[in-house]
């Protein structure tokens, strides 16, 4: 970079430029700073005349950081992390932790180990605010990697090898059907009974490795191959199972009640069904801050507590009351 007198750089400009360079997209980004788009495309500009530097080549059809933008993106993250991380350091003097937390979850996250973190974290630190949002495990990943969330909870594919991971705990997959399916309330199914039905998934299938499973699953099943209805969010997926869109996969504990409500009925196969790893996801101890650090502390001791075994959930075989309309079994914690 040019000499361009860093004393001088105006904060506000350099963290419009991260908001931008992420959204990929003036009008994204100009929703996301809550400014009109000539505006932001004036900070761009203005930034660009202070670093003496083209940031961002982008028309019509493109949306592009130079080498520039890329190296200065870089160092921005790094900026507005520390300035993020100031409350926190604060407190640090004090010996009192304050500020925020953010947790980036996968929709219904279901584990009794992570709500006694939660509950562990605030007792220890009762001036810290958490806000948990959810979101799609590749937008958790990457705000965790762009230091905009302090951890994330979600089904890995692809690890990043620039962030930490722990496993809280693995889930089983099952097949299910509504209430107005033809093969609900059926206890003489094989898996060849389900060829030729509709199905509905997730929006992450082909995505996320680790997801792939589900689509295996929906071939070796002889479902129809193009789904119906998909979405992020497994709370949408079940919404749609139960309203007759088609089968479709859902872990086996978080549905559980449903089954004894009657609202789903699971399905073949029993035996052999996908798993995913849910991972606890934060940066490496040295660039977290102390309030990521402490979080990750908590979840640390919460997996060390219970055993591996003890953390897989759903992949007992169901006895054919289990999973099918009798109330559920406690979970083993």
């Amino acid at each position: 970079m040019k000499d361009i007198g860093f004393s001088h750089l105006d904060w506000n400009l350099l963290r419009s430029f991260v908001t931008i360079a992420q959204s990929c997209s003036i009008t994204d980004a100009a929703q996301r700073l809550c400014l009109t788009q000539p505006a932001v495309s004036g900070c761009l500009k203005r930034l660009e005349e202070q670093v003496g530097y083209r940031l961002i080549e982008r028309s019509s059809t493109m949306f592009e950081l130079t080498e520039a933008g890329r190296r200065l993106l870089h160092e921005a993250i790094d900026i507005t992390a520390a300035v993020s991380r100031l409350p926190a350091s604060l407190g640090e003097a004090e010996k009192v932790l304050t500020g925020e937390a953010t947790i980036v979850l996968a929709s219904h996250v279901e584990s009794p180990e992570f709500d006694a973190a939660l509950a562990c974290f605030h007792q220890r630190h009762p001036q810290v605010g958490l806000t948990l949002k959810v979101e799609a495990s590749r937008e958790g990943l990457a705000m965790v990697a762009a230091k905009r969330a302090d951890m994330a909870v979600c089904v890995v594919g692809d690890s990043n090898l620039q962030l930490e991971y722990t496993l809280l705990f693995q889930e089983h997959f099952g097949l299910y059907c509504g209430p107005s399916h033809p093969l609900f309330g059926r206890e003489d199914l094989s898996v060849s009974d389900l060829n030729g039905f509709a199905s509905v998934g997730y929006l992450a299938e082909s995505s996320n490795r680790a997801l792939h499973e589900l689509t295996a699953l929906r071939q070796r099943c002889g479902l129809k191959p193009d789904l119906v209805g998909r979405s992020h969010n497994l709370e949408e997926i079940k919404r749609m199972i139960i309203a007759g869109f088609g089968i479709g996969p859902l872990p086996v504990h978080v549905v559980e009640r449903d089954c004894a409500a009657g609202r789903l009925w699971r399905l073949p196969p029993f035996e052999g069904t996908p798993q995913a790893g849910v991972y606890v996801v934060t940066q490496p101890a040295a660039l977290r801050t102390r309030i990521a650090d402490e979080l990750h502390r908590v979840f640390s001791e919460q997996v060390a507590a219970h055993p591996p075994e003890s953390r897989i959930y759903g992949g007992a075989d169901p006895a054919p009351e289990q999973g099918r309309g009798a109330r559920p079994r406690p979970l083993a914690v």
